[in-house]
């Protein structure tokens, strides 16, 4: 049976390291730091307010996952309400030439991968299935908490260039493992693993991995930094 790049991400567990980074523990625990909702002052109206709005409501979604689940319930009609949306706004901004469609499919990758994080840190669950090596959540955890500081400091109007080359950098990585395929994530995993068995070090966190920045993961990268220090 075939399985999309989206539900393969969906599979894996987590790393040690992201255990210990999230504090996972046993049920009920959230995994994810609760983020405070960003309303919009005003309705988003263009394809762009839209797309910005999406990216503002992890806390929303957060907190509608624990309540959710404390009333007995387990979906995510809400993140999935999310990802619709943005692809919509996507799609409006693909064909409005702002972005090609190959930049647009990575970027939609990451926000899925982001909103399937938040929830599933937020439910009533255990927390991801330890494994030998994963990355994925690592990933998506560094893509909220960015997403929430460049939103803030685009609300407050803040604009510091060493801060935003940081996020710049860290975007780029994070949108380099994304644009990664199943065979090449699976080959990084292999490669991880094989090298702590030969020479017993530790694994490598998320940030040291080496990992080639295509054109698309850069342009992707920008676009949703530009995209969250908007005002």
């Amino acid at each position: 049976m075939d399985i999309t790049r989206r539900d393969f991400m969906r599979l894996v567990g987590v790393t040690v390291a992201s255990l210990s980074l999230t504090n996972c523990r046993v049920i009920p625990v959230t995994c994810y730091a609760p983020l405070p909702p960003s309303p919009y002052p005003t309705q988003p109206v263009t394809a762009r307010e839209r797309l910005r709005a999406c990216w503002m409501r992890f806390g929303e979604l957060a907190e509608a996952t624990r309540g959710d689940a404390e009333e007995g319930g387990n979906d995510n009609t809400l993140g999935e309400q999310l990802i619709t949306e943005h692809r919509l706004a996507l799609d409006d901004l693909v064909e409005g030439g702002e972005l090609t469609p190959e930049v647009a499919v990575l970027v939609q990758e990451a926000y899925e991968a982001a909103v399937y994080h938040v929830w599933r840190s937020n439910a009533l669950m255990t927390c991801y299935e330890p494994m030998m090596v994963d990355y994925a959540p690592t990933s998506a955890e560094i893509l909220v908490q960015q997403a929430a500081a460049l939103g803030a400091l685009g609300n407050e109007g803040i604009i510091d260039a060493e801060l935003l080359a940081g996020a710049q950098a860290a975007l780029e990585h994070d949108l380099a493992f994304y644009d990664l395929s199943e065979e090449e994530v699976s080959a990084l995993y292999d490669r991880v693993i094989r090298e702590w068995q030969e020479h017993q070090t530790s694994m490598p966190g998320f940030a040291e991995l080496d990992l080639e920045i295509s054109p698309e993961a850069k342009t992707a990268a920008e676009f949703i930094l530009n995209l969250l220090v908007e005002k």
